[in-house]
């Protein structure tokens, strides 16, 4: 609130907030390859990628070597050898556990809010904040759209959802599991491209999982696909041959309905 932010001397409250000065600050972050256990190592302690060398032109860039299993190093201007000092310019190509490579600076930029201790990792952004331009715009669009897709929550909440509407309204967790490491994979059994994100290896997860073809499971109640509020009643409809008098006109379902219900036409329950 204002009064904690006045009190702090490098703060000022402001009526949605509170500015404060600030200093960043870059530091190495690996002196040597022999301080870096693994490349996962890597990708959890550096946040700031790096173009790919050979975009460079001839002799800006040298590999110097696979310095750690998995971790090709890159060094600038001077060929150096795995047991030579990193500088902040070294860049680390790794794969990540999804099989993309990483090009990865070695530098590791802090915040730190003057006269207090407190301090945080620099924001990542593309976008200069003096020139704006539509490269940089595209490039982080591409970035924010691989962090959704490369999410860890993204393959769990995909599938669930996809086994929901094919026929399972509530699967148990190692079905789930299953129809995830499929998506991951990019593979079940000879279906798909071996790609992370294969939908096509999803939905044969799904299909032909036992969980959604056992005939056992029918005997429990609370497996089977639950239908939505709103397609219950129409169903309901159809089977007693409903029509409309007016067949022109557009039916109209009363709010009150729906709220009883629960779901609104068009709507989610």
């Amino acid at each position: 609130d204002a009064p904690i932010c006045d009190a702090l001397p490098s703060c000022y409250s402001v009526e949605d907030g509170c500015i404060c000065d600030t200093t960043t600050t870059e530091t190495v972050g690996y002196a040597s390859a022999a301080s870096i256990s693994s490349s996962d190592d890597i990708l959890a302690t550096l946040n700031i990628g790096a173009a790919d060398p050979s975009t460079f032109d001839s002799g800006v860039y040298t590999m110097i070597g696979e310095c750690v299993p998995g971790v090709l190093v890159h060094s600038k201007y001077a060929a150096a050898t795995c047991t030579d000092p990193l500088a902040m310019d070294t860049i680390f190509q790794v794969s990540d556990s999804y099989g993309r490579t990483r090009f990865i600076k070695n530098v590791i930029s802090t915040v730190q809010i003057d006269s207090t201790s407190a301090s945080f990792r620099t924001p990542v952004h593309f976008i200069d904040y003096l020139n704006r331009n539509l490269r940089d715009m595209y490039h982080e669009t591409d970035a924010v759209l691989d962090s959704y897709f490369y999410h860890p929550t993204h393959a769990p909440f995909l599938a669930v959802r996809m086994i929901q509407r094919f026929g399972v309204s509530n699967p148990s967790p190692s079905y789930v599991e299953r129809v995830v490491a499929s998506y991951e994979a990019g593979q079940h059994g000879t279906i798909g491209s071996g790609k992370y994100g294969d939908l096509g290896a999803m939905i044969a997860a799904i299909l032909l999982d036992d969980e959604s073809r056992e005939v056992v499971l029918d005997m429990d109640p609370s497996h089977g696909h639950l239908r939505e509020p709103l397609l219950k009643i129409s169903g309901l409809l159809r089977s007693l041959e409903a029509g409309l008098y007016a067949p022109l006109s557009v039916p109209f379902i009363d709010p009150s309905v729906s709220k009883s219900i629960g779901q609104m036409p068009y709507r989610v329950p």
